[in-house]
């Protein structure tokens, strides 16, 4: 779960500091999409399992 928060964290900052370098939009794009697949699925580790 700790991962997952990471991961939100990072994209968001990503996502900020993207507008001014523009390969930093892409990595937030990225990070978005694995944090969001990983929510979906269940989340990293052995925290799914327990879904």
């Amino acid at each position: 779960m700790l991962l997952l928060v990471v991961l939100a964290v990072l994209a968001i900052i990503a996502f900020g500091v993207g507008f001014t370098i523009h390969w930093l939009f892409v990595v937030a794009a990225v990070l978005a999409l694995i944090w969001l697949i990983s929510m979906l699925t269940g989340g990293f580790g052995r925290s799914g399992a327990r879904r």
